[in-house]
C-alpha cells in the first residue's frame, strides 16, 4: 500500500481520490500503462548495462 500511495503522490501512477475517507480509484489501464513503462525503461537499463541480464 505504501508505494502505491508514492507513486500515487509522484505522479508516475494515476488515480483519483474520492470521498471523505482517503479512498484511492486506479483504472486498470492506468496499471496496465505503468507496468508497460516499468519493463520499457527496464529493458532500456539492460541495454545500457546498468543491470545484470
Amino acid at each position: 500500500m505504501s508505494q502505491i500511495r508514492a507513486l500515487l503522490k509522484s505522479g508516475e501512477l494515476r488515480g483519483i481520490q474520492g470521498g471523505g475517507r482517503n479512498v484511492w480509484r486506479i483504472a486498470a489501464s492506468d496499471v496496465e500503462d505503468y507496468i508497460t513503462e516499468a519493463y520499457r525503461r527496464t529493458a532500456e537499463r539492460i541495454a545500457a548495462g546498468e543491470l545484470p541480464e
